[in-house]
């Protein structure tokens, strides 16, 4: 994630917090214009993102009390420390123990890089799927576990709505024409009809 994003071609940029938070009514300053996030055909290239590691940004760091709701100990300002408790409050594994489970290799403790910091246990799962996108794909994408787990998520989701194209008909296939890399992808469905009809 990044400090701030421009989400308007003719706007400034906006910090992440408190610019872009949610919960609230989008203002007609804060329509984000998608083709500055994903490559449209016939627009300028999309902002790239920055690659995937261990590092949060500041702003996720120090949340703002409109998400954190008023705090008695202020560590929990940060989402690292709240994604640590709540792994350890649902007994959610290691991302060595996914790893094996899934038939991965685990990454190596010179590659999660904690031990430098006097840390010795197994990698918590959030942290250990940021490093294994960094050493694994040089953070251009999420590495087999993550990817396997966002992929299995998403669609136990769409499996999992009885009135799901999946659901309905299991042979389903998007029929939107194509115009990114032979393949249907998310920018496609950024593509107003008139234009697509015409590819």
């Amino acid at each position: 994630m990044r400090d701030a994003y421009r989400i308007q071609r003719s706007g400034d940029e906006l910090s992440l917090f408190p610019g872009l938070i949610g919960f609230r009514p989008v203002a007609s300053d804060r329509v984000i214009d998608w083709s500055l996030l994903f490559d449209v055909p016939g627009r300028p290239l999309a902002a790239r993102a920055r690659p995937i590691d261990g590092c949060l940004p500041e702003p996720l760091l120090k949340l703002p009390v409109d998400i954190t709701g008023t705090l008695d100990d202020q560590d929990f300002e940060s989402l690292a420390v709240r994604d640590l408790q709540r792994g350890v409050a649902t007994g959610l594994p290691s991302g060595e123990a996914v790893a094996t489970f899934v038939g991965e290799t685990p990454l190596g403790r010179e590659d999660i890089g904690l031990s430098e910091f006097g840390w010795s246990g197994e990698t918590p799962l959030w942290y250990y799927l940021l490093k294994e996108a960094e050493v694994c794909e040089e953070g251009e994408r999420l590495g087999p576990v993550g990817s396997l787990i966002v992929g299995e998520v998403l669609l136990g989701i769409v499996d999992g709505d009885p009135e799901s194209f999946r659901s309905v008909d299991p042979s389903w296939r998007p029929t939107l024409p194509s115009r990114t890399r032979g393949r249907f992808g998310l920018a496609d469905l950024l593509v107003p009809a008139d234009d697509a009809s015409d590819a």
